[in-house]
């Protein structure tokens, strides 16, 4: 059953700066943590019973990372479609150029 979603819960900052800290570790700005660590948290309040049984911080640590990995991956594809951006302008200027 989902945790209810609403301004009037509390937020829990002790858990936030504990994820934020790990996150911290896998990417490599504030704003890709912030993300991994909102997206984590919306995953464990839509879906709860992923951290029942004896080892909740594994599987807390487990999807914080599964999450990183994916902002490292996002991160990663867009700097090589920009790269090949760059790439296509490059040809274009040298081909443009007279000679």
């Amino acid at each position: 059953m989902p945790l209810p979603n609403s301004p009037d819960m509390p937020q829990d900052s002790q858990l936030r700066a504990i994820l934020r800290h790990w996150a911290r570790k896998f990417v490599d700005s504030d704003a890709a943590a912030d993300r991994v660590v909102q997206r984590t948290i919306n995953v464990i309040c839509d879906s709860p019973e992923l951290l029942d049984g004896a080892r909740m911080n594994e599987a807390l640590f487990s999807l914080l990372r599964r999450y990183a990995f994916d902002e490292n991956d996002l991160r990663a594809s867009r700097q090589a479609t920009g790269a090949v951006r760059d790439f296509g302008r490059a040809l274009d200027k040298q081909s443009t150029e007279p000679k």
